[in-house]
């Protein structure tokens, strides 16, 4: 199937008056569709009259529906078939995302690049690469890189990137609906991603990568959460039944690579961090790629955003800028006798910003934020950089970090109904700041124990190892019994539409609190 397509430069902005539909209007019609707003500010810049600007043609106004509902096992949240994933290859996802960001560049460079950033400027494949001992990389400006260079840099030097069948090529093994990550302000639909795993993770466990695209897809209604995304929600829902494959197909490369009426596609260079910036949290993000791998130990992950090279250049390159992993804060922060200024702050905001979130009693409402000063380049599985807070925050008793994390237990009352049995120790807060980092989410058995408890009540789920969906599409027991039932109540309570309260509770927090 043919898939060029004109480059996107603008969308149709719209204007919602949604304020009072966010704020107070929980209830329902008596015709059981949600109460629209019924006034808004009128905006401060002049309106064009017509005919010079066509009428905006808004949705209507959701029907209550409580019928419908989305199963955790459907195609709405998760597609794996072949013939689906066959569609989505790598090579044509960079070359739509080249197409649109109108570069020069082919795919087999864009990932050469990529990888090329985890090698040192002396053994560079693109000398106007970004490196991992640049002093400008944005991911290591809290720290020096812990392995420069790293195993997976000898890919910026593969020939068999995209030759099917070759140890380094990458296959889509899964499509994955992240539609429970939109926030409560609208901005965007939640993110949608693909997952591509490194060929040779099939059979030999010690040479395994992992690329995922996360792209967050901007609500084409601006601000309008209820009625802006629903026809992304309704796409994916839409899926959730759907027997044959075909379909499925078409409907996923509707939305991925041409766009729903009124949308960008997902597959475009804005949604994967092309307006990112560093000011911006996990999840009030633009989208981005992370990177999970192991072609030598320890495992990591990394982050990166889709830029241009250098900024205000009328001939740049687009790459993959690496950046700070989000809501990874430093190991050593944690650490009472780290007394930079950092460290102060960091452990300060820790215990009167991050405690209360921390402390919550559902696994769903668990959150962490680190701010971006605090944030480190790689999230670690194992060794002495690894996201082991607690073995950093707990020592002499009285003047480690530990007492601290008590005395704010204390003070804020935070935890005082946790079962006597399982109570609420600053331990178990740390376990929760670690379970929140990318290393914890996907190997918590490394760092929780063999229970992996959370404290009050609360156990982390069981993941693959390091990983939550394999080579093969295997899915961990976290997705299969926590993750994916949490974001099918998501989907579904958005779909029947009956409870504005209850969307926006479900929803995202638009402070960028990292989700589950």
């Amino acid at each position: 199937m043919a898939f060029e397509l004109s480059r996107f430069s603008v969308r149709p902005l719209v204007v919602a008056a949604v304020l009072g539909l966010l704020v107070g209007c929980g209830g329902q019609s008596e015709g059981g569709g949600i109460v629209p707003s019924s006034s808004g500010e009128q905006p401060d810049f002049p309106i064009p009259d017509p005919p010079d600007v066509p009428p905006v043609d808004y949705p209507d106004v959701p029907t209550c529906d409580p019928d419908i509902t989305v199963a955790a096992d459907s195609r709405a949240l998760m597609v794996r078939d072949p013939a689906v994933l066959a569609r989505f290859s790598l090579d044509r996802v960079l070359q739509q995302i080249i197409t649109l960001a109108g570069e020069d560049t082919t795919p087999d460079e864009l990932v050469r690049r990529l990888f090329d950033a985890q090698n040192p400027a002396a053994e560079g494949v693109f000398a106007d690469n970004p490196h991992c001992d640049d002093p400008d990389n944005a991911a290591f400006k809290n720290g020096a890189a812990l392995f420069c260079p790293r195993a997976e840099g000898a890919l910026a030097s593969s020939t068999g990137l995209f030759e099917a069948g070759h140890p380094d090529s990458f296959v889509p093994v899964a499509i994955v609906n992240r539609f429970d990550l939109t926030p409560t302000s609208g901005s965007t639909c939640g993110e949608h991603r693909i997952v591509y795993a490194k060929t040779s993770g099939r059979t030999d466990p010690s040479n395994r990568v992992f690329l995922i695209f996360e792209a967050a897809l901007p609500n084409s209604l601006n601000f309008d959460v209820i009625s802006g995304c629903r026809p992304v929600a309704e796409a994916w829902g839409s899926l959730a039944n759907e027997t044959d494959v075909e379909v499925v197909a078409d409907k996923l490369e509707e939305l991925f690579f041409t766009g729903l009426q009124g949308f960008l596609p997902v597959v475009h260079p804005d949604n994967y961090g092309a307006v990112s910036s560093e000011e911006d949290p996990y999840s009030a993000s633009h989208g981005q790629v992370r990177v999970s791998q192991q072609m030598q130990v320890p495992w990591e992950m990394r982050e990166y955003h889709l830029k241009r090279t250098p900024p205000g250049s009328m001939e740049f390159k687009l790459t993959f800028q690496p950046v700070t992993v989000k809501n990874n804060p430093l190991p050593e922060l944690f650490d009472s006798t780290n007394d930079s200024e950092t460290a102060v702050s960091f452990r300060s905001e820790f215990v009167n910003i991050s405690l209360w979130d921390l402390g919550q009693k559902e696994l769903p409402k668990v959150r962490m934020r680190t701010g971006k000063q605090f944030n480190m380049g790689e999230s670690v599985v194992s060794g002495d950089a690894s996201v082991d807070y607690a073995s950093r925050a707990i020592g002499v008793a009285g003047s480690d970090f530990a007492s601290e994390i008590q005395m704010g237990l204390d003070l804020y009352g935070v935890g005082l109904d946790c079962p006597p049995t399982d109570p609420l120790t600053p331990e178990a807060v740390l376990h929760r700041a670690t379970s929140l980092t990318c290393a914890g989410c996907h190997a918590p058995q490394r760092f929780l124990g063999p229970d992996r408890s959370l404290g009050c009540g609360l156990t982390f789920p069981s993941t693959l190892g390091e990983v939550h969906i394999d080579e093969n599409g295997t899915l961990s027991e976290a997705l299969t019994d926590v993750f994916l039932p949490r974001r099918a109540e998501v989907l579904s309570t958005y779909l029947q539409a009956c409870d504005v309260g209850a969307i926006m509770n479900s929803l995202e927090p638009s402070d960028g609190a990292i989700p589950k």
